[in-house]
């Protein structure tokens, strides 16, 4: 273990001096020392250029590449050189490489600027996998947790669970998991009917036994406009094959007769022509000539007196208002101008889509859809007036009704139909969550609406970058940092990242992100919790904070005394989380601030922190399992 840790300690550092000893080429040098000259440069007798001394000249030339091991001083290794030398009055001055006493600002000279923008960006990519692979895992536990969002996910459910601990390794996935989100997105109608049909709903519905009639009345309705109907015949089938005067009733009594009517007078305005489902408004007008009318209403009668018709409000019969009302017909050619006129706006939009269809030229819009849906309900919440046919007063579709509920619960879902038929699953998504809160309670609702959203910006990504920005977008507070959690010691090189805030010396407050990094020495404790004890050698804090919102453009140089940050700290390990929670004290680090055009720095000074971090372990030292 000691040795891994001073291998490991060793890497690091050649890490940092790295990037400036491979950096040193001759040709450079050459350009630089000429950069360096300082005042007239002095050409002996012998044509050779005496070069300045100073310390840049010095830092240059004292290189292997040039004076080897030699135990010398500048002047002495270049006496015989044909083309430059030092000036002989100043070789005193001039310190040899070797002999010379340990200087840490030397080292705190290193130029570390690719090393430590490099190690920026590498822990702001580490970050957002870490937040990524977190919200996975959380997706697969809410998903085991729930079983009304496993049925509305059910393919993606089932992915997760062949993942399952490969989910860290969520990014091999992805195709498969945007395949399943599709699928789920596009049969989410059916599900819903699943989830309706589920015991686990039982405890809703004997509670709220009208709310599955609603739903189940509405998701029929739905499903057959997602068959290409007309929406008379929708109405018609609906009421003759699938509403149910007992059920109905228990949302609102006069319900079904209100349903009853309404079919009863669409059946009788049904239009001989081919392409229209009922007659048009200039022929009603023919109806309502005095004896037409008459005719008409009292074929109207002995229909709605067959007793497989009976038409019953609050014990009143249709057959016998009409028995009574004779010449006084006002409010029938009401109510069937009322129904001409949405049943002409229904008609028009479902003739307007079939035209487009067989023409093959231009795909129904959105809008074309929504319009058909709209003008449909319409007409169908027109059943609402039929009381009136029998001198009672219209339904109450007021918000405080359950008949509201039936209604707006066959809008929302025609929605999702549409959203769903024009791929626009972020709608659809909204509008489930908005449907009544008893088909999914507030926390069901927010992890549909949660999970929906992500998964209906995924299935709707064209490439890798969208996926990125879609993971990113949605990704919450696991990874490499669980090994710590999971683990009875570990030992690792290690970074984290996240917000702090802290009290310096001098009693100045500050906030801001710190990303430090060190050695860290871990103990896996209660419940999936971690304890370390982590001692930070630098922050990269500054760049990392720039490379979250620049990706693309340099910056400027940073030397290694700029992010030199010693520090301990006491590192608390959240549960099944990458999130740790820091305290401890460190010494600042010089680096401030980072733009594209430079750097500001300031004072050293020792700071107390608090940190909420993302832990990041870069490298594994030693591990013992629990």
């Amino acid at each position: 273990m000691k040795t891994n840790i001073l291998f490991a300690i060793i890497v690091f550092i050649e890490l940092l001096v790295s990037t400036k000893i491979n950096s040193q080429t001759t040709y450079y040098d050459a350009i630089k020392l000429k950069q360096l000259r300082v005042g007239k440069n002095h050409i002996d007798k012998t044509n050779i250029l005496e070069l300045p001394e100073n310390d840049t000249v010095y830092k240059i030339l004292s290189s292997d590449s040039y004076i080897g091991n030699n135990n010398t001083d500048l002047c002495t290794a270049f006496d015989n050189n044909p083309f430059i030398r030092f000036s002989p009055e100043h070789s005193h001055n001039i310190k040899p490489k070797l002999g010379e006493p340990f200087n840490l600002s030397s080292i705190g000279g290193l130029d570390v600027t690719n090393f430590a923008d490099g190690m920026a960006k590498f822990i702001v990519k580490r970050t957002k996998q870490e937040l990524s692979t977190a919200f996975f895992e959380r997706f697969k536990q809410d998903l085991d947790n729930n079983k009304q969002i496993q049925i509305l996910f059910p393919a993606t459910y089932n992915a997760l669970k062949a993942i399952d601990q490969e989910i860290y390794n969520y990014s091999a996935y992805l195709d498969l998991l945007r395949e399943s989100f599709q699928k789920d997105l596009v049969l989410i109608l059916p599900d819903i009917i699943k989830l309706i049909n589920d015991p686990c709903m039982n405890d809703v519905f004997i509670t709220h036994p009208e709310i599955k009639i609603i739903l189940s009345d509405a998701l029929y309705i739905t499903n057959e406009f997602s068959q290409g109907k007309h929406p008379g015949e929708i109405i018609h089938d609906y009421i003759t094959s699938h509403a149910n005067n007992e059920v109905l009733n228990k949302i609102e009594p006069n319900l079904y007769p209100s349903l009853q009517t309404l079919d009863l007078f669409s059946q009788s305005l049904r239009s001989k022509q081919a392409n229209q489902y009922w007659i048009s408004p200039d022929s009603l007008k023919l109806l309502f000539d005095d004896t037409t009318l008459q005719i008409y209403l009292g074929l109207i009668y002995q229909q709605a007196s067959l007793s497989e018709r009976k038409i019953i409000f609050n014990e009143t019969k249709i057959a016998k208002t009409l028995e009574s009302i004779k010449k006084k017909t006002d409010p029938y050619r009401t109510y069937l101008t009322g129904f001409i006129s949405r049943s002409e706006s229904a008609n028009y939009y479902f003739k307007a889509i079939k035209n487009k269809q067989l023409a093959g030229k231009d795909k129904p819009t959105y809008q074309d859809y929504y319009s058909l849906f709209d003008a449909s309900l319409n007409l169908l919440e027109y059943l609402a007036d039929s009381p009136t046919l029998v001198n009672l007063q219209a339904l109450n579709k007021t918000d405080k009704t359950k008949l509201n509920s039936y209604f707006t619960s066959a809008r929302s879902f025609g929605n999702i139909y549409v959203d769903i038929y024009e791929k626009q699953y972020a709608s659809a998504i909204v509008e489930l969550c908005n449907t009544d809160s008893n088909l999914l309670n507030s926390k069901v609702a927010s992890l549909v609406l949660k999970y929906g959203s992500f998964a209906a910006s995924l299935a709707k990504a064209e490439n890798s970058d969208d996926i990125e920005n879609t993971i990113e977008a949605v990704a919450l507070p696991s990874g490499s940092s669980r090994i710590k959690r999971e683990s009875k010691s570990n030992v690792s090189i290690n970074a984290y990242c996240g917000l702090y805030g802290g009290k310096n010396v001098a009693g100045e407050w500050s906030t801001g992100l710190t990303a430090p990094i060190g050695i860290a020495a871990s103990w896996g404790i209660y419940k999936h919790t971690s304890l370390s004890l982590f001692l930070s050698i630098i922050d990269l804090g500054t760049p990392v904070a720039f490379r979250f919102s620049n990706t693309s453009d340099s910056i400027p140089a940073i030397k290694l005394a700029d992010i030199i940050s010693p520090g301990l700290f006491l590192s608390l390990g959240t549960p099944k989380s990458p999130i740790s929670i820091n305290v401890g004290c460190q010494m600042t680090p010089l680096l401030t601030s980072v733009s594209t055009k430079e750097s500001a720095f300031g004072t050293k000074s020792l700071r107390v922190t608090l940190a909420l971090c993302i832990d990041l372990p870069l490298l594994t030292l030693y591990n013992k399992s629990k």
